[in-house]
Order: structure tokens, then sequence, then C-alpha cells
């Protein structure tokens, strides 16, 4: 998280690490299967699952007037980022409901003799250093990519041939709509397009960068 200061002391980012979970629950907290975010238009949503996969994609029936065709493209990048950045925050947060949870249950002189579930060990520090971490993930998968993927551009898209993606190594970097048939295309037909044109991008894009 960009707004999070790591200069304070421990007990000052024990509480901001707290009140940031208590926004969506608090230790009862769980990552969701999938995360939905839209492109700074709220145009189109892209949802992924825990790994980050794109699970569905929705662009709304006015998104002509919207966008028009030279934007719909980074559009539907705009939201997948999104949506990839949203559930990393998300699984972050769940790492640090459940260390709540079983430090809460560590103190409950009445708990059950059951074992507690494994949790590897992380000072709030290191729970706050791994969200940043992942919430700057794409940046540095991009970035990577633009260095190791010099002379290895690849294109992907689908068999309508409504959107191509432009991928630098492992990572698609850029979409771009067809104007002649986009304009001529249904939303549902654009909808399959993109989820076809994510699959292919995702079949080498799930190796991390280094």
């Amino acid at each position: 998280m960009r707004d999070i200061e790591f200069s304070g002391d421990r007990a000052q980012l024990r509480q901001e690490a707290l009140a940031e979970l208590a926004k969506v629950g608090g230790r009862s907290y769980r990552a969701p299967a999938n995360n939905e975010a839209s492109d700074d238009s709220d145009t189109v949503r892209v949802a992924v699952d825990q790994s980050g996969k794109v699970v569905d994609v929705h662009i709304r029936s006015d998104w002509r007037d919207r966008l028009g065709a030279s934007r719909l493209g980074p559009a539907l990048l705009e939201a997948r980022n999104n949506a990839a950045a949203a559930m990393a925050r998300a699984r972050c947060l769940a790492a640090l409901a459940e260390r709540e949870r079983v430090a809460a249950e560590g103190h409950n002189p009445d708990r059950d003799r059951r074992p507690l579930p494994y949790v590897e060990p992380m000072t709030i520090e290191q729970v706050w250093q791994r969200l940043s971490d992942n919430e700057d993930r794409l940046y540095r998968r991009q970035k990577a990519a633009r260095v190791a993927g010099e002379g290895r551009t690849r294109t992907v898209g689908g068999s309508l041939g409504l959107l191509s993606g432009r991928c630098e190594g492992r990572v698609l970097v850029g979409i771009t709509a067809e104007p002649m048939w986009v304009q001529h295309a249904d939303t549902e037909q654009l909808r399959h397009a993109a989820l076809e044109l994510f699959r292919q991008a995702e079949t080498q894009e799930r190796e991390e960068v280094r």
C-alpha cells in the first residue's frame, strides 16, 4: 500500500495495519475467490481469481460513446491490472487476518486443545512489506519484461479479429481493438474476444519474473 509509512515505530505500524484490516471485516476477513475491478471510466470490468487469472469480463453496452474503439483496448488492460492488484491486496490482508486469528486463539484460555494450524510467523512490518511488494508486482514484472523481452515481442488475439494484444517477453503490455470490426460487434462478442486474448497471454505470463 503506497499510503502506508514504514518509518513509524512498531506500535504505530500495528495500529495502521489493524485499522486497514478493520475496514474489510477484521480478523474474520477472508480473501474472495474472485476480485473485480474497472478501468478509470468504469466502462470495462474484469474479474480475476486468486492466482490472478482472468475469469470474466464485462463491457457496458454504451462503450462506444464512453470510450470509442481507440480506448477500448487500454481500458481492458487497465481493468485487468487493477483487478490483479486488488486481489494481491486482498490476499495480503487475508494473511494478516489469519495471523490475528491465530494470535487471538493463542491467548484464549478456554480454547480447544486441538493443535493450531501452522502459519508462517511474520511481524506486522513483514506483513505490510509483503502487501506493498505484491501491490507493486505488476510494475516490476512489466519493467523486467521490457528489458528481457527486447526483440521478443509477440502478438495474441482471438479468432474473430476483434482484439489483439502485444506481449513483451511474458507480459501483456498492450491491447488494441480493431476499429472496423468492433464497431459492428455486440458486447458478448467483445467479452468472448477479451477472454480468449487474456487466456492466450496467460499461457506464458504465469511464470513470475524475478
